[in-house]
């Protein structure tokens, strides 16, 4: 099969090195913006490139929503098989590229988009066919894991933290997708469409990192915790919740022990109870060895296909959770179990406390105390 690749960043590259291993893929051309076009194949006609009749296979690998968007709707309505990692353009329209790929004739394959290396969409596709999944939650963005790790392994705040991610390349020069929990908005929702087959529906906005401080970090280990940024979701009964949020840990919580950038996902489901990822979840060859794994299914003809046969309504009071919040305002109007040097502690309350807390203090610091 003949194969084009629009982007050529850091996955790109990695895209286009693992497709000289495959014998029947041939990656043909790739498409630039204008003033990065200097090699005999890259091109910046990206309209041109998807709907080439000689070409099967799209790698899409570009950053935010456009060109993107317009280039993979190209590809699926002249039945290509887009392969893609950008989760931004996934998670808003994926319910759309399923119906194009439907009516004629491609695929649209969406591994890398999330958790990088780890074969999570896929697990969650093979597992749900014999039973619902109840539930997930996890670690999905590396930057994020790493500045925490930092922070409470050697002492560091959160500014120098993010300096030293900046410096490693775990963190953008704007890190803002990655502290504020955007990056993993976007992956939450294509996770909650794959695992409980629903349409897009909103859950809600996250809550990050960049409100947690050194006196934060002070009493993690004064409490014997460990905090970490998550996504935690449960269905039930037709219904859906799901929050994103740092999380004071107890040390022997499986999540408390993935160091440095990786990522970590446990997914629930009655007969397993519950199953344990762990790896990459992002960087150059892990996330091109997915895609990768998406193209020699597409050359099979066995790609794992996506049904979002459902329409589930969140019910955020589905998750109710013990939470601690940081503020000098007064919180007494939202009935905390108790107040102690400046931290108010909520018991078995759900995702409404967030904005109850916003409201009155948008500065506050406010996690989960698990």
């Amino acid at each position: 099969m003949n194969a084009v690749l629009l982007g050529y960043g850091t996955v790109g590259k990695g895209v286009e090195v693992l497709c000289r291993n495959v014998d029947d893929l041939h990656l043909s051309q790739v498409f630039v913006l204008p003033q990065f076009e200097d090699l005999p194949y890259f091109s910046n006609d990206g309209i041109g490139m998807v709907t080439r009749d000689d070409v099967d296979i799209v790698f899409e690998c570009l950053s935010g929503t456009e060109p993107a968007n317009t280039l993979i709707t190209a590809a699926l309505e002249h039945g290509k098989h887009v392969i893609t990692s950008n989760k931004a353009v996934v998670s808003p329209n994926l319910e759309r590229y399923i119906q194009l790929a439907q009516k004629h004739g491609g695929s649209i394959q969406i591994e890398a988009s999330v958790a990088g290396g780890i074969p999570f969409l896929d697990a969650i596709l093979k597992l749900q066919k014999l039973e619902d999944i109840d539930g997930y939650e996890g670690i999905f963005n590396g930057t994020s894991n790493y500045i925490l790790d930092q922070m409470q392994t050697k002492g560091l705040d959160l500014a120098t933290a993010l300096e030293q991610a900046q410096a490693m390349g775990y963190a953008e020069a704007d890190p803002t997708n990655d502290i504020e929990g955007i990056d993993v908005y976007y992956k939450a929702n294509i996770t909650n469409m794959l695992a409980y087959q629903t349409k897009n529906d909103a859950i809600l906005p996250p809550l990050g990192i960049s409100k947690l401080n050194t006196k934060d970090i002070e009493l993690a280990k004064k409490t014997g915790k460990v905090i970490r940024h998550i996504a935690r979701s449960v269905q039930k009964d037709g219904a859906f919740a799901t929050l994103i949020a740092p999380a004071f840990l107890e040390p022997d919580n499986y999540l408390a022990n993935v160091p440095s950038n990786y990522n970590a996902q446990l997914l629930f489901a009655k007969s397993f109870d519950q199953l344990g990822y762990f790896g990459q979840g992002a960087g150059r060859m892990a996330t091109a060895q997915a895609m990768l794994a998406n193209a020699l299914d597409t050359l099979a003809g066995t790609e794992r296909r996506i049904d979002l046969k459902f329409s589930k309504r969140v019910d955020n009071d589905l998750l109710r959770e013990d939470w601690i919040v940081r503020s000098e305002a007064d919180l007494s109007a939202l009935e905390p179990k108790r107040h102690e040097d400046g931290y108010w502690m909520f018991e078995d309350r759900g995702g409404d406390l967030i904005a109850g807390v916003r409201a009155i203090d948008p500065d506050a610091m406010i996690a989960l105390w698990k």
